[in-house]
């Protein structure tokens, strides 16, 4: 059993300290910068067209995040007035009905700054109601001025809801 043992035990030594295969040689300082400018070279040829005068053509992500973006803020508002919708024939039987127009203003962080309703909804229960559903839209924070949208929402009462 012993003699089992140490069979496997010169097996894995000598296994493990096998022959080296070369890579033994350490570059010297000249040696990699003679590797990095060819490895640069390379790089260049397989680019044609590139003119390499370090202007970056187009945005980058860190640009793009720092605009203001209509896309989701498109999204947040549809869901806002989904919401809105709901406001009409629960807050009150009368009262104005049909198309209006919200202003909403954002601030940088994405909160909504101001919301206003145009007549004749505006000071009305319904008009409170909306108001409270547009001035709870998020978007993503963004650099630069403060944005304002203008977003179309019906409040028709719809035959469903007239009871």
């Amino acid at each position: 059993m012993r003699a089992a043992w140490m069979g496997c035990l010169i097996g894995v030594t000598l296994s493990a300290c096998g022959p080296s295969y070369g890579g033994g040689h350490i570059k010297s300082p000249d040696e990699l910068v003679a590797e990095q400018e060819e490895l640069a070279d390379e790089s260049a040829s397989r680019q044609p067209g590139d003119d390499s005068s370090g202007d970056v053509e187009g945005e980058t992500d860190l640009e793009k995040k720092a605009q203001f973006d209509d896309k989701q803020a498109k999204l947040e508002l549809q869901r806002a007035t989904r919401s809105a919708v709901s406001c009409v024939g629960v807050v009150t039987q009368a009262g104005p009905e049909g198309q209006a127009t919200v202003t909403i203003t954002f601030k940088n962080d994405g909160h909504v700054k101001s919301a206003t309703i145009d007549a004749p909804f505006d000071g009305t229960e319904l008009g409170k109601c909306v108001l409270n559903a547009y001035g709870a839209v998020i978007v993503p924070t963004y650099v630069g001025e403060e944005k304002t949208l203008t977003w179309p929402v019906d409040l028709t009462v719809k035959k469903d809801d007239k009871k």
